[in-house]
């Protein structure tokens, strides 16, 4: 918008019905039958930015224009009483939260309609009574503020009325004596005893000329005028005291003659960032910084935060506050960040908010703390044990059977030997000493005794941030330590020659846990290597590759997770059958020699089994070790399975055909495992399929957003963006590889996608933002999500 030398304000537009489409400047009195032209023939109500649209102008210029016109046309009315048919006017969309313009006439129409279709009464005798649940009512079904849905009907009221104000004249004389001279919000009602239905619109005209420096606003039963004095008043104190500490809070605004429902509005008209919580409102950005900076403090040195002594006590005393600032603005804050790392450990992380407390613990002080709780369980447990069995041959000192005998607990009777809670709490009190001061101090200023049961029954109880902590890190403490004590005494019952709890290096509790860690393990494997397989099925059938690369794409599986559950099988073989000299079989690719993780692996090493004799021992070969070392079939079957892996490595000359090594591997596990390790080969389905794709998915992510390796995160893309467009599992360097290159010829694939990733295939040298791209390209919702993600990115592919 621009000004000519006489001060006339003149529009620069390019309405969609122009017939040369050139932009033209209008004035104000030509640009308002544009805008009248557009709501009439593209709908009664439109936003700013689709009248910026229809007319061909930036949004701003739309919204000033359009503001402009309400506001001449409202002081036209006024004065000329002019026909509503062209008025304009702004109202507020509850559905989809923005401003729109409308036409009066239409708004005015529809709400006569329904106010007789409610009440059979007329727009002046409905709206006089004021009733709010009419208006509430009629604003919900219209998309409507009941704001706007009251002063479009006074409006019409004030129009209709002229002749009735005329006809009493001191009634404005009167109505301008009376509130010239007010300074606080007052009740027209308490007022005026009389005539209130003339009175209400009167002021309402009074305010709109300028007359009355003030507003009117309508309630239930009763409309009030509030002085713009005043209003001043409520803006200083609110403004000043939200501009100095970054939040308000509902019992201020009470104060300073603010009702809770305007709070909100009234904030954000002079900072729009405001965020209403339960309580108050805040200003997200000077509330967060401190806590960002103390998270990533806690997060760098594997410690804890204390949220809630950082929050102003004005809005930390209430809990519901509490919880939205950390929950929902904290969590919105570390997602804008350009470094997700923050965010991404801060939801690994472990949260605490209860009624005095609110702390953050990094993820890796949960672990730690978990590994202390299992050697504290296991210490327990042989003690607990020992005990139990003592008991039971009459060696302790609890006794009490029938006639003298000593009582014999059963392992049912163990179900409530539990560690205690206080011994738990010491024992991650030594290794973080400034949280085990605090529960101390939380202690000494309670007044009540801290509660030391595991499962605290009074729902919003707080016994200190350390109690707490235990309690929400270790949720299932009941259940390890009553295995672990059933363990424990049944390995103590089945063992000959009373060899005692303490000579054992190993616990019964640790067994059962490297038990469960190798079927979690064993199961993804065996359906990791099925789906795999038939991925590569699929690609044979459709015929998108040669025969030779088949051939290669299934050797790469034999060898890489076909030789991943063979060392699993044999280390667990091993463990389990206690042998002697197990520690000469060592595995090559000493690299990962710690377990790998599966579901979220680009591919899987590719093992060997080696012999190491002790010094002064002979070489020897290690199947023939392996074999010699298990009882009974299993060393067979180990040493058969890692033949066929290393026949499915030898592929210098291609005699030995991938396909019949594959099925071989496949039967042989079917038929074996269960003799082998007491669990059957894990056959897979459809439900399974499906949650293991949505979990590996999920574990690609995680490792693409920490990864900084190009190489890696671009084979990591190609998984991730194959799986989600095809609904396929690849893995592998040679699959990874042969799969990019049928990225062009795929529909659901943008074109742009591909190029970027061929770019940073070829060049070693490529841009942070280049990367950041392709990093969001893998972590694509779906195809929609990725073809979006690649148009927004023209500009960057560009450079």
């Amino acid at each position: 918008m621009i000004k000519d030398e006489n001060h006339t304000t003149l529009t620069r537009a390019c309405p969609l019905s122009a017939i040369n489409y050139v932009p033209t400047l209008y004035s104000l009195l030509d640009i308002r039958k544009e805008f009248l032209r557009v709501l009439k023939i593209h709908g009664d109500r439109l936003s700013a930015a689709d009248v910026a649209m229809w007319l061909g102008m930036e949004e701003d210029d739309a919204i000033s224009v359009g503001d402009a016109l309400c506001v001449n046309q409202r002081e036209e009315q006024i004065s000329d009483r002019e026909d509503e048919e062209d008025s304009i006017c702004k109202v507020y969309s509850t559905v989809k939260k923005t401003y729109q313009y409308a036409l009066v006439k239409s708004l005015r129409r529809e709400i006569e309609e329904r106010i007789k279709w409610y009440r059979g009464d007329t727009l002046e005798y409905a709206m006089t009574k004021q009733s709010s649940l009419l208006s509430d009512t009629i604003a919900q079904e219209m998309d409507l503020t009941s704001e706007d849905v009251m002063r479009l009907s006074h409006e019409r009221i004030a129009t209709s009325m002229v002749a009735s104000i005329n006809d009493h004249p001191y009634l404005e004389i009167q109505v301008l004596s009376s509130l010239s001279g007010v300074t606080s919000p007052t009740s027209l009602e308490k007022l005026f005893d009389k005539d209130l239905a003339l009175v209400i619109p009167i002021t309402r005209t009074l305010c709109q000329q300028g007359r009355l420096p003030g507003i009117v606003s309508s309630s239930s039963n009763n409309a009030v005028y509030t002085p713009n004095l005043f209003t001043h008043f409520q803006r200083n104190v609110i403004d000043s005291f939200f501009r100095t500490n970054g939040y308000i809070t509902e019992t201020k605004c009470v104060g300073a003659g603010l009702s809770r429902n305007r709070m909100e509005c009234f904030v954000r008209e002079s900072f729009p960032n405001a965020v209403l919580l339960s309580h108050s409102i805040i200003d997200s950005e000077v509330i967060c910084q401190p806590l960002e900076v103390v998270i990533q403090t806690a997060i760098l040195n594997d410690g804890y935060a204390d949220l809630r002594s950082l929050i102003p006590l004005d809005v930390a005393s209430n809990n519901d506050d509490v919880e939205q600032v950390i929950n929902v603005c904290l969590v919105d804050s570390l997602k804008l960040q350009q470094d997700t790392a923050t965010f991404h450990a801060f939801v690994k992380g472990t949260t605490l908010i209860n009624t005095d407390i609110a702390l953050f613990f990094s993820h890796e002080m949960s672990k730690k703390s978990v590994k202390m709780l299992d050697a504290e369980i296991e210490r327990y447990s042989k003690q607990r044990a020992k005990e139990i069995i003592e008991n039971k041959n009459g060696t302790g000192a609890v006794a009490g059977g029938k006639k003298g005998k000593p009582a014999v607990p059963t392992l049912e009777s163990t179900a409530a030997d539990v560690i205690s809670l206080r011994d738990v709490a010491n024992c991650i009190g030594n290794n973080y000493p400034n949280l085990f001061q605090s529960q101390q101090e939380y202690e000494e200023g309670s007044s009540c005794e801290a509660s030391m049961s595991w499962n605290s029954d009074e729902v919003g109880r707080c016994d200190g941030p350390l109690i707490e902590f235990c309690r929400t890190v270790y949720s299932d403490v009941e259940r390890k330590c009553t295995r672990a004590v059933r363990a424990e005494v049944a390995s103590l019952n089945s063992t000959r020659h009373g060899v005692s709890v303490s000579d054992r290096a190993v616990g019964a509790a640790k067994q059962m846990d490297v038990q469960e860690e190798f079927e979690t393990s064993f199961k993804d494997l065996c359906q990791l290597l099925q789906i795999l397989a038939k991925t590569i099925e699929n690609f044979s059938t459709r015929g998108l590759f040669t025969s030779a690369e088949i051939s290669s794409m299934k050797r790469e599986l034999l060898s890489g997770t076909g030789c991943c559950l063979a060392r699993l099988l044999t280390e667990y073989c091993l463990y389990r059958n206690n042998v002697e000299g197990a520690r000469a079989l060592t595995f090559s690719h000493q690299d990962h020699n710690s377990t790998p993780a599966y579901l979220s692996a680009l591919d899987f090493p590719s093992f060997s089994l080696q012999y190491n004799p002790a010094e002064g021992g002979k070489q020897k070969n290690p199947l023939q070790h392996l074999r010699e070392s298990l009882p009974g079939s299993s060393g067979l079957n180990l040493v058969r399975m890692w033949n066929i892996c290393s026949d499915g490595n030898d592929d210098d000359d291609g005699t030995k055909d991938a396909d019949e090594l594959l099925d071989q591997f496949i039967s042989h596990l079917e038929d074996s495992c269960l003799t082998l390790v007491g669990i059957p080969f894990s056959v897979l389905d459809k439900k399974a399929e499906k949650k293991l794709l949505t979990s590996r998915r999920q574990g690609l992510i995680d490792c693409l957003e920490k990864s900084s390796q190009q190489d890696e995160i671009l084979r990591t893309c190609v998984i991730l963006i194959y799986q989600q467009t095809k609904s396929f599992m690849i893995s592998g360097k040679t699959m990874t590889a042969l799969v990019m290159n049928l990225f062009e010829q795929e529909k659901k694939i943008p074109t742009r996608v591909t190029e970027v990733l061929m770019d940073l295939k070829r060049d070693n040298d490529v841009s942070p933002e280049l990367l950041h791209l392709v990093k969001q390209f893998g972590t694509a919702k779906n195809s929609k999500a990725l073809a979006a993600i690649s148009e927004t990115s023209a500009s960057l592919i560009q450079k």
